[in-house]
């Protein structure tokens, strides 16, 4: 009998009528519950309450939400992928530059691809849609994020989820574009859709400074008011009042290269984008959710105004980024001793959804998997490669195969049977063909392989291979190396981090760097602590949740100081952890077992 909390998640109907068809559409009426496992924790580790941040699946960590939040999240704001075709990088620098001149320290790491197939796209976003309206509280709003590409499918989308009744406006983001464009207008803005869970959300009214007062407010003044109450704020001594009501069209750079906010992030967005929007349709100690956080823009201005939030990725690139942001964050408003007059909480947790660590991000666990089982790739197909004639399609792997993957696979079969040799058959029997089809899934829903063989008509052989049970025998990649010592005298103890060295950061350096190396081809760091970006510590380590009592996150122009102490309390025998990320996001991780006397 299946136990309650695994019970499937019940979605309601939609509100609006149907206005977009796409093939393979279909309505989301239930979802499976999918746990989640605490694994970090950050800020004060006495908290009664954490914000959350999930590394998953974001339609799996939805599902999980739906359990606890339905109907409790006052603001939703998503940039989701815009189908642009292309894959997005981060770039990183090893620290301190000290390499030889002939070699470089930047390198490019795959953070996410935006190429779609078909109208996956569509049924992807609406799916969604679908939990988010669940999820929003009876004054929640939800801001949706997107471009000139896939502007109007979303707004057709949002009115059937939502009913165009609840559409509130659509708010244009406009910014400074470089180059000239003399065969057609500029592509100079983004559209961001703001629709209502019921028509009376949260909405404040909202004046605003130019966005070059914004800055100079944040980062060097304050607002003054005058006798009156008029707010006003200092500029190079001349007094600014704010100005009229925020217009719907917003005109805000990009992040800057150089900047404060700068994360190295692709498509990070300002936060003062975001703090308009949080502003307008949230009061302080309510609840926001940013389920494609990103470089988390979204949950930094949510801290910084006092809001509660919850995030999630599937990248864990983006994971790690954010949890440095905010940790950064969490530390400026302690010093500034922000944290007690405020409605936001002062701790959170990182969370893994279903459980799937053996990749540190999806775009290269795929090119990974297929190196593993020796697959060809092929491109312009909705299949991946060819494996031994067969050809190959490998599911997202950060998470598990589910009906509606296969269901998919094999109405692209169908429509694909072209590509396969029919055997000979007689006029009674049905057709069938020579070759057939791989899928490489990372986990497999437990009806999926009966529902496979019962729906499969295609004449095409299908076969599963779950790398969760072949993946003793896959090397997936060679760990990162530390050499770390760990010493105590009386209550104190001492924490050394004396080397280290990750082999996938150097292979990387030296592709890079593959016409203008020395002739041993070798990449040499001067200083090893170069290469890593952080270094956290739990001093008493229970085996499940790590908790980061000592935080050592130095900013780009910086190294780790490597050196580290802690007085204990009390006596007795603990577990000391020590996590150390290199700049490509690379993990070591390592415990010790002391004993305070």
């Amino acid at each position: 009998m299946m136990s309650k909390q695994s019970e499937p998640q019940s979605i309601s109907p939609i509100k609006g009528r149907p206005m977009l068809q796409w093939t393979g559409k279909k309505p989301l009426e239930s979802i499976e519950y999918f746990p989640a496992q605490e694994k970090e924790m950050y800020g004060d580790l006495n908290a009664k309450e954490f914000n959350k941040l999930f590394w998953g699946d974001n339609l799996q960590v939805l599902s999980h939400l739906l359990k606890e939040y339905r109907g409790e999240i006052d603001l939703i704001y998503i940039d989701p992928p815009f189908d642009s075709k292309a894959d997005y990088v981060k770039k990183v620098k090893v620290r301190g530059q000290q390499m030889d001149a002939s070699q470089k320290g930047l390198l490019e790491e795959k953070q996410y691809t935006d190429i779609w197939v078909n109208d996956e796209y569509l049924q992807f976003i609406y799916e969604r849609l679908n939990i988010i309206r669940e999820l929003l509280s009876e004054k929640g709003s939800v801001y949706v994020h997107v471009d000139y590409r896939k502007s109007a499918s979303i707004r057709l989308l949002m009115d059937e989820v939502f009913g165009d009744d609840c559409y509130r406006n659509e708010i244009i983001w406009s910014y400074f574009v470089s180059g000239k464009y003399p065969q057609n207008f500029a592509k100079d803005h983004d559209n961001i859709f703001v629709y209502s869970k019921t028509k009376q959300p949260t909405f404040n009214y909202q004046t605003y400074l130019d966005e070059a007062l914004y800055y100079q407010k944040h980062y060097e003044g304050e607002v003054k008011k005058d006798k009156d109450g008029t707010e006003y704020y200092e500029y190079n001594g001349d007094k600014r009042t704010f100005q009229k009501q925020l217009p719907e069209t917003w005109r805000i750079n990009k992040v800057k290269r150089d900047g404060n906010e700068k994360t190295g992030y692709p498509t990070q967005k300002p936060e003062i984008l975001l703090e308009r929007i949080i502003t307008a349709s949230s009061n302080p100690g309510d609840l926001v959710l940013d389920c494609f956080c990103g470089s988390g823009t979204t949950l930094a201005v949510a801290q910084k105004l006092g809001r509660r939030w919850i995030g999630c990725d599937i990248n864990l690139g983006a994971i790690q980024t954010t949890t440095k942001r905010l940790n950064q964050i969490l530390e400026e408003q302690k010093q500034k001793k922000l944290l007690n007059t405020f409605e936001g909480l002062n701790a959170f947790k990182v969370y893994n959804v279903n459980d799937y660590e053996i990749f540190k991000n999806e775009i290269e666990s795929k090119e990974i998997i297929m190196e593993m089982y020796g697959v060809e790739p092929i491109k312009q197909s909705y299949f991946d490669g060819v494996l031994d004639e067969n050809l190959v399609k490998v599911m997202p792997l950060n998470r598990v195969l589910n009906k509606m993957d296969i269901e998919n696979l094999l109405k692209e079969i169908s429509k694909s049977t072209d590509q396969f040799t029919p055997k000979t058959t007689t006029s009674k029997e049905e057709e069938t063909y020579e070759e057939g089809v791989l899928i490489i899934a990372s986990g497999v829903e437990l009806d999926a392989i009966n529902y496979l063989k019962k729906e499969n008509k295609t004449g095409v052989k299908v076969e599963i291979r779950d790398i969760q049970a072949d993946k003793k025998n896959l090397l997936f990649k060679k760990p990162t190396e530390a050499e770390v010592e760990v010493h105590t005298v009386d209550n104190k103890v001492f924490v050394s981090v004396k080397d280290f060295y990750s082999p996938i950061l150097v292979q990387k350096l030296e592709l890079e760097n593959e016409k203008q190396l020395n002739p041993k081809g070798k990449v040499v760091i001067e200083d090893f602590k170069q290469i890593i970006d952080s270094v956290c510590i739990d001093i008493n380590y229970n085996g499940k949740l790590f908790n980061a009592e000592i935080m050592d996150i130095p900013d780009k122009k910086n190294l780790i100081s490597a050196t580290y102490e802690y007085e204990y309390k009390s006596k007795g025998k603990y577990t000391l952890a020590i996590k150390i990320v290199d700049v490509l996001g690379e993990e070591y991780f390592e415990t010790f077992d002391i004993s305070i006397k």
